[in-house]
């Protein structure tokens, strides 16, 4: 069996905005990337909210945590928060995005030749900024205290 500590995933660099924002279905990842942050907000909170009122009722004091298991619902203690992974220094792939030609400029009479893979959304690129910029706005509260604790680290 592996090693949990093992990494499950590498990051193999970073890519500016605006070289991905060509991309088909960005505009459309984007909407649904924020519609899902903000559920996820919302889930957080209330899920908050029952935790907060199964500790009263079980006069818990320590941290509890619960999930649906089919008819029923476990409830559970937790001993130690998960540790965020070690952050190494990210490659810049701009120069995959070259000078080649974007991929709204291939499309023609406003139909992609890929058009039955991936659905261009109608959305400008004007809004990607504005809904990223919603979309790190309603960030749950774990990733809040998360986002929080990595300041702190940086300012040693």
């Amino acid at each position: 069996m592996a090693d949990q500590n093992e990494a499950k995933t590498k990051t193999i660099g970073y890519l500016p905005l605006e070289k991905v924002q060509v991309l088909r279905g960005w505009d459309e990842y984007v909407d649904k990337s924020t519609k899902l942050s903000v559920l996820r907000t919302e889930a957080q909170k209330a899920k908050n909210c029952v935790r907060d009122a199964l500790k009263e009722r079980l006069n818990e004091n320590g941290d509890i945590d619960f999930t649906g298991e089919g008819d029923r619902v476990r409830v559970f203690r937790v001993f130690r928060k998960q540790r965020q992974g070690r952050r190494t220094r990210l490659l810049d792939l701009s120069s995959s995005f070259g000078e080649q030609p974007s991929e709204r400029k291939m499309e023609t009479n406003g139909h992609s030749e890929d058009a039955d893979v991936c659905e261009p959304s109608n959305q400008s690129t004007d809004n990607v900024n504005l809904t990223t910029d919603d979309a790190a706005a309603n960030l749950d509260p774990v990733t809040e205290r998360l986002m929080a604790i990595m300041r702190e680290k940086g300012q040693r």
